[in-house]
């Protein structure tokens, strides 16, 4: 075929077409030049759009020879693969030049939001703190000052960590309130994120805010210089985890986790004896030099409102396993879009609940009441009771808020007892719990709206400095996928819902879909 373009216009004319194919067939040529890594790229580009979509180059292959009857290499199509990313995404070098625009135009679409950006004295990026205006109003106004922190690293090109502070709302719901990205989990990145954080929640009192983390001595660190006064404590599963990974017997495990979450001090000495003499004494030595206050509920020197874990920090890290691999400027879009996403759907939610409290706190309150009913309650004055509850009973105080069973004192909503005594009072329960899980506080949390950053300003260099991407980036070779697991940790093997096999998920199944159910 031969054409011409004809002019002012798009058009082409041919001028001359010839369909009669004379070359011999012996030797056949499957290279296809015409069909470069850019122009495949191009063609398989919309499947990789939006994160965490799953095409290989193998699956690639066979969609090329499929649809185009063309044969590709594996390293074309890794070539075509890393085209349409690019083309999507663009360079990581590119992406830092383009994070401090970004940053302006988020702080000016979003009034509030603090956003920080430090690099060395080569202008290379060093570390980068966020906190969106909306989410940190809401956990001012709304959530219980308690913040778990924890690390994940990042999967890019570049070496780095991405840092993360959420919260609990009172319906049990994730609340991010900042996020930092720094080279590792060192003093240095530790202690500048802390110092970010403390700036942009600007607590009057430190000694009401709880920090829960794991047991990283880079972080009590940061702790103790930067928040001075606060209460540091230790999530039990990572304490669980290291014990097994000591070697310890297991059999004290359930008697730990028991210990970790009662509330009576009796109850938690009673539970420690048990721990004296077993394994020679060395888990109990270990439990008390990780200090009981920093996990145990019964003992604990701050209020921690029933948050043992960092289970909200580590599902948070779950949910951006694939945004950890953007480029940076992309994976900050991602983390506001994530927030943009939540507030929006639990703004709905909140409005169509009809109880005072929040769903989940309105369960556990019902479940206690129906249990209330079966108590005995004898009156002492006009706001204190005596219940009796077989081997628990509980004194009540409904003035000051408190119980001597230390639950209604520690969670800040009422236990059995005092929902017995509101019984016999013949008052409502609504007024002994804690704003913190009113239906009223969650609607207020996420009233605000985040806004977007347009594709324009996410990809515009700013006209200062342009910030350089930092000078450690990942080693050569195919990065691993997996993650290692802790020490301690036990792997849950992973099985397929829809062809029931082991070692992988529905969403990388090869397996063909059965017409026809199998019996």
């Amino acid at each position: 075929m031969r054409g011409i373009k004809l002019k002012e216009t798009e058009l082409f004319l041919v001028k001359k077409f010839n369909d009669t194919h004379t070359c011999s067939l012996e030797f056949v040529n499957h290279g296809h030049k015409q069909a470069s890594g850019r122009v495949i790229g191009d063609c398989i580009r919309a499947r990789y759009e939006g994160v965490g979509r799953v095409y290989r180059p193998n699956d690639i292959i066979q969609d090329i020879r499929r649809e185009y009857g063309i044969n590709i290499t594996y390293d074309k199509a890794w070539r075509a693969r890393e085209c349409a990313l690019y083309s999507l995404r663009g360079s990581p070098e590119e992406s830092f030049a383009y994070l401090p625009h970004y940053c302006a135009v988020l702080e000016n679409n979003n009034p509030g939001t603090i956003t920080h950006i430090e690099s060395d004295d080569d202008n290379r990026f060093k570390y980068f703190f966020m906190a969106i205006g909306a989410s940190l109003r809401g956990f001012h106004s709304s959530m219980r000052p308690v913040i778990v922190v924890d690390g994940t690293h990042l999967k890019g090109k570049y070496l780095g960590t991405l840092f993360v502070a959420t919260a609990l709302d009172g319906n049990e719901q994730i609340y991010p309130v900042a996020f930092g990205i720094g080279d590792s989990e060192n003093n240095a990145s530790w202690q500048w994120f802390f110092e970010k954080l403390r700036d942009a929640i600007t607590v009057e009192d430190f000694s009401r805010l709880c920090i829960i983390s794991d047991r990283n001595p880079s972080i009590d660190r940061a702790v103790s210089l930067v928040l001075p006064g606060s209460f540091h404590g230790a999530c039990i599963v990572h304490i669980q985890r290291n014990m097994k990974a000591k070697g310890f017997n297991e059999s004290i495990i359930p008697i730990y986790l028991k210990a970790a979450k009662v509330y009576r001090t009796s109850e938690f000495e009673h539970l420690m004896n048990q721990l004296r003499n077993v394994d020679g004494g060395r888990p109990y030595a270990y439990l008390v030099e990780a200090g009981f206050h920093r996990w145990s509920r019964a003992l604990s020197s701050g209020k921690r409102y029933s948050i043992m874990t960092t289970n909200i920090a580590e599902c948070l890290n779950a949910i951006l396993r694939d945004a950890r691999s953007l480029p940076i400027t992309m994976l900050v879009e991602q983390l506001r879009a994530k927030l943009q996403e939540w507030f929006s759907a639990r703004r709905n939610n909140a409005a169509s609940v009809t109880s005072y409290l929040c769903c989940e706190c309105d369960k556990e309150v019902r479940k206690r009441s129906n249990r209330s009913q079966r108590l005995n309650v004898q009156p002492i004055s006009h706001s204190e009771y005596y219940v009796r509850d077989g081997d628990q009973d509980g004194q009540v105080d409904l003035q000051n808020k408190t119980c001597s069973c230390r639950v209604f004192d520690l969670d800040q909503l009422p236990c059995v007892h005092a929902l017995a005594a509101c019984r016999v009072r013949n008052i409502s329960f609504n007024s002994l719990c804690s704003p913190y899980y009113t239906n009223e506080a969650l609607m207020l949390a996420y009233a605000e709206a985040i806004y977007p950053v347009t594709i324009e300003d996410q990809r515009k260099v700013s006209e200062d400095n342009v910030l350089l991407p930092p000078a450690t980036r990942r080693q050569g070779g195919r990065p691993r996928q997996r993650r290692i697991p802790s020490s301690g940790e036990t792997i849950a093997v992973r099985i397929c819902s829809r062809c029931r096999q082991r070692g992988h998920n529905r969403q990388t199944c090869k397996e063909p879909i059965a017409l026809t159910p199998t019996s």
